[in-house]
């Protein structure tokens, strides 16, 4: 995974090492665009082909997955541009966008993207140039991809069970849920809390705590803390346990991601 941050995006180019991803969330829009190879995706609760004329969308909190395929002997590969709420929100001049169309056949916006990140890989000595085109794509983004002004994914309102278990868990990244705890705060059986959690918000409460703590791992990451404190920190067995669950999430490790990201 190569990176390149761009006034507070991140700009990469990603080959996962297993050739696809497992179940993961990301707290930033995702936009890429594939260089080599087929997706087959699951977000959320749906399921997808992306081609290689195609970009993706996911919002900020999407549960997604996929498995690729490619020619023989070649690597999927794709590149990924990771932009946070707030900088999407003051490119609109208002609340942050939920897009509705997670894949959009556009041409003219995959080469804008995959333009900048060749720039950027080059050594590209304007970079406002390359933020300039980035900003430029956003805005056609919000055009073809029509945004529906609408609430993100999570549980259906008057839910407060379910939305108290999301504030438990937002709470404490410092070690992993237990489920009986859980389930007795929200007066509900195990089963029932697992049943309803999962439909509100597409993956059980381990696996979502799993990817908030993942996600805290990145920005803290990104801050220069130490791989083996973060680890520490966010109650990861050890540094392997964490090294593990970051790279198969993200295809790359935390001490390359925290290297890339402070250049």
């Amino acid at each position: 995974m190569r990176v390149q941050d761009v006034n507070g995006t991140q700009l990469a180019v990603v080959t996962p090492a297993s050739g696809g991803f497992p179940r993961h969330s990301h707290d930033e829009y995702v936009i890429s665009a594939g260089l080599c190879g087929r997706e087959r995706v699951r977000l959320d609760r749906a399921s997808f082909d992306v081609d290689l004329d195609e970009v993706t969308v996911y919002n900020p909190g999407q549960v997604q997955s996929c498995t690729t395929s490619t020619p023989a002997e070649r690597a999927y590969t794709c590149v990924s541009w990771y932009v946070p709420p707030a900088v999407l929100g003051a490119l609109t001049g208002g609340p942050p966008p939920v897009f509705d169309r997670p894949v959009v056949r556009d041409a003219r916006l995959r080469a804008e993207l995959l333009r900048a990140a060749r720039e950027l890989a080059g050594g590209l000595d304007e970079a406002a140039v390359v933020e300039e085109r980035l900003t430029v794509m956003v805005l056609r983004l919000l055009d073809v991809a029509s945004p529906a002004r609408r609430a993100p994914l999570g549980p259906a309102p008057g839910d407060a069970r379910i939305a108290g278990v999301l504030e438990r868990l937002r709470a404490d990244l410092s070690r992993p849920p237990r489920l009986a705890e859980l389930a007795d705060a929200a007066g509900m059986s195990r089963e029932h809390l697992v049943r309803s959690f999962t439909r509100a918000t597409g993956c059980p409460p381990y696996a979502w705590h799993l990817q908030a703590r993942l996600a805290e791992g990145r920005r803290r990451l990104r801050a220069e803390a130490r791989v083996a404190d973060v680890a520490h920190d966010l109650g990861f067995a050890d540094q392997a346990h964490f090294h593990r669950h970051f790279t198969a999430a993200y295809a790359v490790t935390p001490g390359r991601y925290r290297s890339a990201v402070n250049i």
